[in-house]
């Protein structure tokens, strides 16, 4: 069975071999890769084709450019919609399967026929190569309820038929989490999702995560947009369970807004008294409290 991997990159031409060698070292040799450049055009879309350039001479990828930067989703759709397999997975450029990956996921899948997609657990690095523990590492979520109270499906963990890719128009064009806003359309609309509990890839966590103030109104916006969904089924949970997840939503702003800047923080610290109604216990406000009180230089000078 052909399998279309796609590979969307924007900005990190460096790294891009990694990513492209791991899929060439697959144990199921049936296989065909699409990059999809999302660079603008300029120093990086050259630095993109130049590295690349040798895949293309071999004819070992399909090459497609994106005319302007469109983002991580628009990109994957692109390298999806052109697929010629009728099975896709995705893979971030930054990121490296296992050899092994897609033949397990698609025995997993010829196993059990009655699912329409698949996803395996992860390995997690920081640029170190030091190994992170966490369970973010393992694939949740089978049904939609508990997809929503504790799902957890990063996009390079997906297996996936493309005909129901297609019938759910791809991934959504918000901002932020669309990989698990993809995850509530796929069950909400009754299609059957079946977890691998296999670490068949890794995801490289990157040092600079402070959160700009750009980056974290599109986080916010994001986060409406999942709640607005969680909203629509509130008949799926208990009294305790919503409750947890307002708490949840108010807890996530909070988090996205205290080491922003002043007018951030206060936002941020007005969700966290909006949380404490809802409170279950589930998080640490405390430290988020704290985080949001104290001025940001001093939190930096206490993380130097």
């Amino acid at each position: 069975m052909l399998v279309s991997v796609i590979i969307p990159t924007y900005k990190r031409s460096l790294r891009l071999p990694i990513a492209i060698d791991s899929v060439l070292k697959q144990t199921h040799r049936s296989i065909e890769i699409i990059v999809v450049d999302d660079n603008n055009d300029d120093e990086f879309r050259k630095d993109t084709k130049r590295m690349l350039q040798p895949y293309i001479d071999k004819q070992f990828i399909r090459y497609i450019e994106h005319e302007f930067n469109k983002g991580g989703c628009a990109a994957r759709n692109t390298g999806a919609y052109k697929a010629n397999g009728n099975v896709i997975a995705f893979l971030d450029d930054d990121d490296f399967y296992e050899p092994t990956k897609i033949e397990e996921q698609l025995e997993f899948l010829n196993k059990n026929r009655s699912f329409d997609a698949c996803m395996c657990s992860m390995f997690r690095i920081d640029e170190d190569h030091k190994q992170i523990i966490s369970r973010e590492n393992k694939a949740r979520g089978i049904d939609l309820k508990e997809t929503i109270l504790d799902g957890n499906l990063f996009t390079s963990m997906l297996l996936i038929k493309k005909e129901v890719f297609v019938k759910l128009k791809g991934f959504s064009e918000i901002p932020r989490f669309q990989d698990k806003y993809f995850h509530y359309k796929f069950l909400e609309q009754g299609y059957k999702i079946g977890i691998l509990d296999k670490q068949l890839l890794t995801l490289v966590e990157h040092n600079d995560f402070r959160i700009s103030l750009s980056a974290s109104n599109k986080i916010i916006e994001a986060l409406h947009t999942l709640h607005s969904f969680e909203i629509k089924h509130k008949q799926l949970f208990t009294n305790k369970e919503w409750k947890y997840l307002l708490h949840r939503f108010y807890y996530r702003k909070a988090y996205t807004l205290c080491e922003g800047n002043i007018s951030q923080k206060i936002n941020g610290f007005f969700n966290i008294l909006k949380s404490f109604k809802y409170y279950t216990g589930d998080f640490n406000i405390t430290k988020i409290a704290i985080k949001t009180l104290i001025p940001n230089f001093i939190l930096n000078y206490k993380n130097k």
